[in-house]
């Protein structure tokens, strides 16, 4: 959906740095990074692996303290700040009020409980339920997200991956958040199931007024359920705009690059091949003065290596971090 001054601003993340400590130094995983999810829209966050992608998402839900810090920026929900917030103040936002699906559903389920108590004692943590009415209310998730009757007696290791991810989606949605997270949700199932999850999601997105914060690797995928998309490198936000906008007209030589090395999007095998971004993706750490696709940049200019580029409007709602436009031309001086 394209912004509207109508529409309700829930997440605002403004100018974002993360950093996380190792024996080796400072590793900066997200770098001045600032983005809005509006209600009942999906923002999809799209890049390759290591470009701070879930350490975004885990800052949003305030899991990284004991990992990293937040060097600078703001997180605002519902127009509240809440990156200093009191652990136990979280448990009326995470949870409640956001909700995540993460990428292995199975890993994060308690091995000793069955399915029916994870949902009850979810359900229990954030509401003044009755154990009985909490069991029906766990019953109607599952069922709604289409696991079979007499699955909720069963164990984590009981059932296929599919129906864990499923499991995943119903606690996360079951106390009614108004934010869903989606950190690659389909990457640990088979291509089959993969089609089926991003049906749920969107099914649940819509019956329940969701917005849905959509992380994933995955163009093709992503084609599917955006409404706008923002393309993360090297910890930095580098072309964001509606999905037409993005995969129509990508601006980004990056962008275009992830468009061009993904089957499903363009690809034919005699107009559009799949050619693969050469060079090498940098490792967290590293730093540099300027642009950090420089490297692997077909339209580089010495300008790219000495300064960040600054983000350049192309439309009201699409714009790229990039100081050379699509034909090659200088945008500044």
């Amino acid at each position: 959906m394209p912004p509207s001054a109508n529409v309700k601003i829930l997440l605002e993340v403004g100018n974002l740095s993360v950093a996380y400590h190792s024996s080796s130094g400072i590793i900066r995983a997200v770098r001045d990074v600032s983005l809005q999810v509006r209600e009942a829209e999906t923002l999809a966050l799209v890049g390759e692996t290591g470009s701070g992608k879930s350490t975004l998402a885990l800052a949003v839900l305030g899991l990284i303290r004991r990992q990293a810090q937040l060097e600078a920026g703001a997180i605002l929900f519902e127009g509240r700040s809440i990156q200093s917030l009191k652990e136990s103040e979280w448990k009326s936002i995470r949870g409640r009020k956001i909700g995540m699906v993460f990428q292995d559903a199975r890993g994060t389920l308690n091995p000793v409980l069955t399915i029916e108590d994870h949902m009850i004692e979810t359900l229990r943590a954030h509401r003044e339920l009755s154990r009985k009415t909490a069991r029906a209310r766990a019953l109607e998730m599952m069922h709604e997200v289409g696991i079979r009757e007499g699955q909720e007696k069963l164990y984590p290791f009981e059932l296929s991956g599919g129906t864990c991810q499923r499991v995943g989606i119903a606690l996360a949605i079951c106390n009614d958040p108004r934010l869903l997270i989606a950190d690659e949700p389909t990457s640990a199932v088979d291509s089959t199931v993969q089609a089926q999850i991003v049906e749920l999601l969107d099914f649940m997105k819509q019956r329940h007024g969701l917005a849905l914060l959509w992380i994933s690797h995955d163009l093709p995928l992503i084609s599917q359920v955006a409404d706008r998309i923002s393309v993360m490198y090297h910890g930095r936000i580098i072309e964001s705009g509606l999905r037409k906008e993005i995969l129509v007209s990508p601006e980004h030589p990056y962008t275009r690059g992830l468009i061009r090395s993904q089957p499903g999007l363009r690809h034919s095998h005699e107009i559009h091949r799949l050619a693969g971004i050469p060079g090498a993706v940098p490792a967290p750490g590293e730093e540099f003065a300027g642009c950090a696709f420089a490297l692997r940049c077909s339209r580089v200019e010495p300008r790219c290596k000495q300064e960040i580029p600054p983000a350049r409007a192309l439309s009201a709602t699409h714009w790229a971090a990039c100081i050379v436009d699509s034909n090659g031309q200088r945008t500044g001086s």
